[in-house]
């Protein structure tokens, strides 16, 4: 026969084991979002590099070094959005 004790230590047991996956998931999530965010910043210094190349060399500066500057911000944005929406 179940005891209200051990009906009480069932539920208890049950949402442990939920929390502890919820935390697991949550570990592993910010895992995710953090690499996410240290190749987006590394896209951010290069987009930097870029713009400085851009700058320093205004006057020659290719059509292929403002189109790559260009493609490197939308890839920052872009990538920014889906960090935003995971968290």
């Amino acid at each position: 026969m179940t005891t209200l004790h051990d009906e009480l230590k069932s539920v208890s047991d049950a949402i442990k084991q939920q929390r502890d996956e919820i935390n697991l998931q949550l570990h592993l999530a910010k895992g995710e979002v953090k690499d996410d965010l240290e190749d987006l910043e590394e896209k951010w210094r290069q987009l930097m590099d870029k713009m400085s190349e851009i700058s320093q060399e205004a006057e020659s500066a290719g059509r292929d070094i403002l189109e790559s500057a260009k493609e490197l911000g939308t890839q920052i944005k872009e990538g920014y959005e889906r960090i935003k929406a995971k968290i």
